[in-house]
């Protein structure tokens, strides 16, 4: 099982903002804001703490999965005046961070993106591509860039060596440009209308032949969003940065809704998500993947988002008499905070499923602890001794009904 990062010395739990619905919140402290992250696929998560202005060296930084720190790469922009980060994505095929900078020297094409290996040894992929933001790289090794210049439009660019080829379709783009791949290797892109600031997200349908990459023609998916920053793809679900933090484009027709939220004035920039062997929801546990992102522009943390253990109603990392406690509060209302099951309401099916996952010490200790209505307790006893029959068990040697979850990792 994946951990969460959760451990002694580098993570703090937010405990002002509350995390969303049937996910555990916790934050990375950093030592200057992150410029970029990315997840690689071993599930290690590197920070790029932005380099200070007038300066041109920033600081890669790696977490591991078990939540330690591991070693910390320089980065060095080939401009020394300055190192504008534009964005950061992994390449799996290659094992290598890509890195945009959108520094000049004076010329007026001069951006660049950088590779950085798991030792840290850096090199420059290519020069000369004006106003860089945006990177991602498909799982087949092709490599995109994006465009966002002030006052302009942008465009999307697949690197070829060192020569960038315009992707057709894509010259209109405005600000952000935000790139990611979903799961059939479609391009993702999010970029900001230069005349309403409101965001719009496209697929690019893409085929493959011989090892030539074939554009279909841009699909719109969702107009007039709030959010125009960053794009990550979850199964079916996208996951956009921006204007008032966090949001979540999911749905048939699609549509955006506020993830994750500090207040309306944050602004939400570098996005990464770490897949799990689960999808990406509400009380599916730390086995359904990670998402990490920068909750504010100029923060000196990461802010990851984790699917909490079923039964996990408080959302600080265990199943305990807490959660009872919220459970009970929540009960018979439709708060999604207590429903475990997603099913629209709060009732003794949830119940069940803390029972179910409950540490062993909390379990033994909540003999009192009842559901509320008297026709839930009797579903709850009646599935009570269905199942202690079945094991043909004496009932005063059964103490709690279901499995044991991992001990809390702290």
């Amino acid at each position: 099982m994946r951990l969460l990062i959760a451990c002694v010395g580098i993570l703090v739990a937010t405990s002002v903002d509350a995390a969303p619905a049937g996910f555990v919140k916790t934050t990375i402290p950093l030592n200057a804001p992150p410029a970029g992250l990315a997840f690689d696929a071993a599930g290690v998560l590197y920070a790029l703490e932005g380099a200070d202005s007038g300066f041109n060296e920033a600081t890669l930084r790696t977490i591991m999965p078990n939540g330690d720190f591991g070693p910390s790469f320089p980065v060095v922009g080939e401009v020394s005046a300055n190192f504008f980060v534009g964005s950061m994505a992994y390449d799996a095929l290659g094992n290598r961070l890509l890195i945009t900078d959108n520094t000049s020297s004076g010329q007026p094409v001069d951006g660049r993106l950088y590779a950085v290996d798991a030792t840290g040894v850096q090199t420059t992929l290519i020069r000369g591509i004006a106003n860089v933001a945006g990177v991602a790289a498909r799982d087949t090794g092709q490599l995109f860039v994006s465009t966002a210049p002030f006052g302009s439009s942008g465009a999307v660019y697949q690197i070829d060596g060192s020569t960038a080829s315009p992707v057709a379709g894509l010259s209109d783009l405005g600000f952000g440009a935000g790139l990611a791949f979903d799961a059939n290797g479609n391009l993702i892109v999010q970029d900001a209308n230069t005349t309403t600031f409101r965001g719009r997200l496209k697929k690019v349908p893409i085929t493959m032949s011989g090892g030539d990459l074939t554009f279909g023609v841009p699909v719109p998916l969702l107009e007039n969003m709030q959010s125009s920053a960053g794009v990550v793809v979850a199964g079916n679900e996208y996951f956009t940065t921006g204007s008032g933090g966090l949001y979540r484009a999911a749905g048939t027709p699609l549509a955006e809704s506020v993830f994750d939220s500090v207040d309306p004035f944050q602004w939400a920039t570098a996005i990464t998500f770490d897949p799990g062997s689960q999808p990406f929801e509400p009380f599916a546990g730390p086995d359904s993947g990670r998402l990490a992102y920068t909750a504010n522009f100029g923060d000196l943390f990461i802010t990851v988002l984790t699917p909490a253990e079923p039964g996990d109603y408080n959302a600080d990392g265990e199943v305990d008499t807490l959660d009872y406690g919220v459970w009970r509060t929540a009960y018979g209302s439709d708060s999604p905070v207590a429903d475990g099951n997603r099913d629209g309401v709060v009732d003794s099916a949830d119940y069940l499923l803390w029972r179910k996952h409950s540490a062993p010490g909390s379990a033994s200790t909540t003999a009192g602890m009842s559901v509320p209505e008297p026709a839930a307790s009797a579903l709850i006893i009646t599935s009570f001794l269905t199942r202690l029959c079945r094991r043909r068990r004496p009932l005063r040697h059964q103490h709690f009904v279901g499995t044991t979850p991992p001990a809390r990792t702290r």
